[in-house]
């Protein structure tokens, strides 16, 4: 959060909490602040190295009812939107406009971070990080109940037929592997 503050950020605010949390309850923390501080722009990442769900943006903004756009690489603003570009698979790019405040989940590489003068540095030691607890996070979202090695099986079995032929299959299947 300090290099941030040497990079140019006005103020950092910490959300400190003694548990380990989901990304939904990430969401519902960082949901308190958001509502408080009423930006015009809420920036997340897509994923998270430690979870590697992209769940927090997505949760965050249904918690502040705002609109989102994922996988953001460009961003340009206007008056009272942003047009962005979206990474789709394939590399393919897609170009929306969304009304603002919004949340954006932005992707790695977006942009060249500007480097820290070393005056900037030194006054960023010096700014105080807001340390907040969060509120009730609710329950977790999940629960690994256990984690084993699957069996090797004998392999795929290929379903043909209609939709509805294959969908029955599975069904079938389903029910003599949890009878």
């Amino acid at each position: 959060m300090r290099r941030c503050l040497a990079m140019g950020a006005n103020r950092g605010i910490r959300i400190h909490s003694e548990e380990r949390l989901d990304p939904i309850q990430v969401a519902r923390a960082l949901a308190e602040i958001v509502r408080l501080e009423s930006p015009d722009l809420v920036f997340t990442g897509v994923q998270s190295a430690d979870a590697v769900q992209a769940a927090t943006g997505t949760a965050l903004a249904e918690l502040l009812d705002l609109p989102r756009v994922a996988v953001v690489t460009k961003i340009e603003l206007g008056d009272g939107t942003a047009t962005v570009d979206r990474e789709l698979e394939g590399g393919v790019v897609d170009v929306t406009e969304v009304d603002t405040p919004a949340v954006l989940t932005i992707q790695t590489g977006i942009n060249e971070p500007r480097y820290a003068t070393l005056r900037a540095i030194k006054q960023a030691e010096e700014k105080e990080i807001d340390v907040r607890q969060p509120g009730d996070l609710g329950e977790p979202a999940y629960r690994v109940r256990k984690m084993f090695v699957p069996p090797k099986g004998e392999g795929a079995e290929m379903l043909n037929g209609s939709p509805a032929d294959v969908a029955q299959r599975i069904k079938e299947i389903l029910e003599e592997r949890t009878a």
